[in-house]
């Protein structure tokens, strides 16, 4: 492991080179990460003789880029030839063309490729993937992280490209970038990776607020709302200022329904910057939380507003437009949301979603099956596939859906078990539905269950007493049948029914 001085020497070099060329997101990102260690050096960073001779211009050039005066910006530096202004240079001309929604980027591409700097690597790898040529893209990218390994916009730009392992640089900065790319993978060997990632890179900066946010994430990621809810808390008290995950933060707040905790982020959001994509994410889940889903709609809109390619808010108008009812409108959304980033799953659930309520299983089945494939060990993925295959007449493909549902999250465990059960009795195989009718029974002996839980207890009991009353075991049929009635919560009808038997039984 790199000792502190050498890490902190890389993410001063990394602050500067990246501030200097505009790249202001990798910039904050190594100064964070800088500032959670003891003993920063504070030893000045030669520049490139070019760029030293170049020192007025660049100046000039980079305060009018940060005006957002591109074409000034680059035209300033049209003389000059180092690294820094020739990035800078090429970079505003291409958030120029950028802004003006201009497809013309062959220009920039062709003398980004006589470059072999670092920085105008990764623009290269920019351009390229914005021309589509996404192999040239991965390769640029790669290029460029081992020219000059600190630059974090380059390693979040990489998770775009599907580069293998073995491609990349095997500093400290991969472990960052791995643990980022883990979060959302959900399977016991991603979770070794993730935690090992984690641990090297709580040694190396203990007093990290991205490194804790990575833990935040990952725990809200498995659904574990409580811890991820205390570690954001946590977060929000020794960063009172950060907005960068508070979308997230109002995400686990809307799940667990505490609509007070919500509404002072929203208020606090809102003094801080309510102009921030990720203030007005969090305003919306308020008002969507109160049911107010067209205020909730219209903060979400004007969050893609602020930043077109804000996924998450992408995502979240869908949901809104699905409360009222507006499929159009959720399938626009949700197809927007697939386009900045076809990894994101709820968007691909949101569709399964949309068309399943069309009563269009077979479009479903086909979105399910993208969300499913991306989260392979999250239930809800593979029981709203496997309810389509049920829709679709399809009871063998359904009966295999729940299965793989039963090896990840427990949180539809009954759902599946109590689905597997029916389609067995239906299909006629009663010794498997009898299986998973006694490990429905198992499940709500051992939880809580409530008004349309005791139903399917009562289904599961009154089929194991006839299934066990066929094979001459009276005792232990009565006491399924006894269970039924003796239940709160159970309709009339399941009791009925349990007491005729009963009757019959006892004849």
């Amino acid at each position: 492991m790199d000792s502190v001085d050498s890490v902190c020497t890389q993410l001063r070099r990394a602050v500067d080179e990246c501030s200097s060329r505009g790249l202001v997101f990798a910039a904050k990102w190594a100064a964070e990460q800088l500032c959670s260690l003891p003993n920063v050096p504070t030893t000045p960073l030669p520049w490139d003789p070019e760029d030293e001779q170049s020192r007025n211009q660049i100046s000039l050039a980079k305060c009018l880029f940060d005006l957002r005066e591109f074409d000034r910006a680059s035209h300033c530096l049209r003389e000059c030839h180092g690294p820094r202004a020739t990035f800078l240079r090429l970079y505003s001309r291409y958030l120029n063309l950028e802004r003006q929604k201009s497809p013309d980027l062959t220009g920039i591409r062709d003398e980004l490729l006589a470059t072999e700097d670092g920085f105008c690597l990764y623009l290269l790898s920019l351009v390229q993937h914005r021309l589509g040529q996404r192999d040239e893209a991965r390769d640029s990218c790669v290029k460029s992280l081992h020219k000059f390994e600190y630059n974090w916009s380059a390693w979040l730009h990489l998770e775009a490209l599907d580069a293998q392992d073995s491609m990349l640089p095997n500093g400290w900065m991969r472990h960052a970038h791995m643990a980022h790319l883990l979060l959302e993978t959900f399977t016991s060997t991603s979770a070794e990776d993730f935690a090992v990632h984690l641990r090297i890179l709580e040694q190396m900066f203990p007093q990290s607020h991205f490194v804790l946010g990575l833990r935040a994430v990952r725990h809200y990621n498995a659904r574990e709302f409580e811890e991820a809810s205390r570690l954001f808390a946590h977060l929000q008290t020794i960063d009172p200022y950060q907005l960068d995950l508070c979308d997230i933060h109002s995400n686990i707040l809307f799940v667990m329904g505490d609509r007070g905790r919500l509404g002072e982020l929203a208020h606090k959001c809102s003094q801080l910057d309510r102009f921030r994509p990720e203030t007005c994410c969090v305003i919306g889940n308020y008002y969507s939380l109160r049911r107010e889903h067209e205020k909730a709609i219209g903060y979400f809109q004007r969050a893609v507003q602020l930043d077109p390619k804000y996924l998450a808010a992408w995502t979240l108008v869908g949901h809104e437009f699905i409360e009222l009812k507006n499929t159009a409108a959720a399938i626009d959304a949700y197809r927007h949301a697939v386009d900045i980033d076809q990894r994101d799953y709820r968007a691909w659930y949101g569709l399964g979603k949309t068309y399943e309520l069309l009563n269009m299983p077979h479009y479903a089945v086909s979105y399910y099956t993208r969300a499913a494939v991306l989260r392979p060990y999250d239930s809800r993925m593979w029981c709203a596939l496997a309810n389509c295959h049920e829709l679709s007449s399809q009871p063998e493909k359904a009966i295999t859906c729940y299965r793989q549902a039963l090896l990840g999250s427990a949180e539809n465990e009954a759902q599946a078990v109590s689905r597997l059960a029916r389609l067995h009795e239906d299909m006629g195989d009663r010794t498997r539905a009898a299986y998973y009718h006694q490990l429905v029974f198992e499940h709500y002996a051992k939880n809580t269950t409530e008004a349309g839980e005791q139903d399917d207890l009562a289904a599961a009991c009154l089929f194991l007493a006839a299934f066990e009353h066929e094979r001459g075991n009276t005792v232990v049929a009565r006491k399924y049948l006894a269970q039924v009635v003796g239940a709160g919560g159970v309709s009339q009808q399941r009791v009925d029914e349990a007491k005729a038997v009963l009757r019959a039984m006892a004849r």
